[in-house]
């Protein structure tokens, strides 16, 4: 099975007083496919083709004819009427293709449903966590224009001002101006992403959301996340059941040369001489000599190898797909390592020394700001190397067909 199991998580809530509702992952996963009709399309889909299904293996109804009329013969005049019933029987193969090649339709709207739930299910998780990665950057940055402020109003404090502190105090403004043009852009990313994810929700406001923080995860086994997805990839399941459909459809077109067979029988009598009661029992066919149907059954075939051919072309795009997404992993995994969302609560501790320090006249201004530019640029990275983890590695999943995010994580 996928070792991915052996990843690890640092679980982080985010909490907000004003929202009276609050969701986990898996509740709000749950309340996505609760209204998500393109998968109730895809449903649709497959009960529509389950009863074809049925319907491709029935046997044709019987035909009843009842004929009357009058005969004369011998100058003599009389009624005449007989019952006539017929029955079509498929020739000897083709139901069971018929069944079959119905069978097929349905495995692949299976597979497209397959797909269409993970893919309506890892959109949700990207936005949830872009969501949430928005409203983190958007919080931290209202924090930097709080303690940015602070420092502004102890600046506007001191009794002597010399050059050096007006200076001091531009550069303290500006740096306000700067961070309130970042919040704009963060709180309209933030509502944005919102809209995004509330698509899936239709919830009428804004809910508070939890869900974990990723921390490094352990390496991957290649060979057997190659074979799981050629196994099991709903892309991949959908064209191996379109070649079966289409070798069952070739054997189908070689039998269409010969038509069904119908049996006949009827019952009458003729009154319009001596009475003549008359039964007649029957057989027809069409005789396959101008029409062998051969035209049709190449076609079947070139159909074949053409999804035979698109089966090799999607395994190898596939293919590229995950090694590229596994080479993404490692790196992304050293990154984690290095920007792990442990650090967080140390970025906070040092602000607060260097906040206590300046107030001290211990730093520079000059060391403070620029102090204060790398623990934002660090928070950044932090939570930007998040959300590649989340859709590197809802990557990996989709290809591999494993819905289970939060096992594949390891939620701690």
């Amino acid at each position: 099975m996928l070792s991915l199991k052996n990843v690890f998580t640092f679980g982080f809530v985010f909490t907000l007083p004003l929202y009276s509702q609050s969701y986990s992952l898996n509740q709000i996963l749950t309340l996505a496919e609760s209204k998500a009709d393109l998968i109730l399309s895809g449903q649709a889909k497959v009960e529509e083709a389950e009863n074809l299904k049925q319907k491709a293996g029935k046997y044709k109804n019987p035909n009843l004819s009842l004929d009357y009329g009058r005969r004369r013969a011998s100058n003599e005049s009389g009624p005449e009427y007989a019952l006539g019933l017929s029955q079509d029987f498929y020739y000897p193969g083709k139901r069971d293709l018929r069944i079959k090649i119905a069978e097929a339709g349905e495995k692949s709207l299976l597979a497209e449903l397959e797909q269409s739930k993970l893919e309506y299910r890892f959109s949700v998780i990207k936005l949830v966590y872009s969501y949430l990665i928005a409203l983190e950057k958007a919080s931290h940055i209202q924090d930097r224009i709080k303690r940015v402020s602070q420092i502004e109003s102890f600046i506007e404090k001191k009794v002597f001002v010399s050059p050096e502190t007006k200076v001091e105090l531009y550069l303290v403004q500006n740096r306000l101006l700067t961070l309130q043009k970042h919040l704009i852009v963060l709180e309209k990313n933030k509502s944005v992403e919102w809209e995004k994810l509330n698509f899936f929700l239709g919830l009428d406001k804004e809910v508070s959301i939890y869900s974990p923080w990723l921390l490094k995860g352990k390496p991957l086994t290649q060979n057997n996340l190659l074979a799981e997805m050629i196994s099991q990839n709903p892309i991949l399941k959908q064209s191996q059941t379109k070649i079966q459909q289409a070798k069952e459809e070739v054997e189908l077109a070689k039998l269409d040369k010969y038509s069904d067979i119908k049996l006949q029988g009827s019952v009458g009598e003729d009154k319009s001489g001596v009475a003549n009661r008359f039964f007649d029992l029957g057989v027809s066919f069409a005789i396959p000599t101008l029409d062998t149907n051969e035209d049709v059954v190449k076609s079947m075939q070139a159909r074949a190898m053409s999804e035979n051919y698109l089966l090799n072309h999607q395994i190898r795009i596939l293919t590229t797909r995950l090694n590229s997404s596994l080479i993404e992993y490692d790196s992304i995994n050293k990154s984690l390592d290095k920007f792990s969302i442990s650090l967080v609560p140390s970025i906070e501790r040092k602000l607060s020394y260097a906040d206590n320090e300046f107030i001290k006249g211990r730093i520079s201004l000059i060391n403070y700001l620029e102090l204060e530019t790398q623990l934002h640029e660090t928070h950044e990275a932090i939570y930007d190397y998040q959300m590649q983890f989340v859709e590197n590695i809802t990557e990996i999943l989709f290809l591999t067909n494993n819905p289970d995010f939060e096992g594949a994580i390891n939620v701690k």
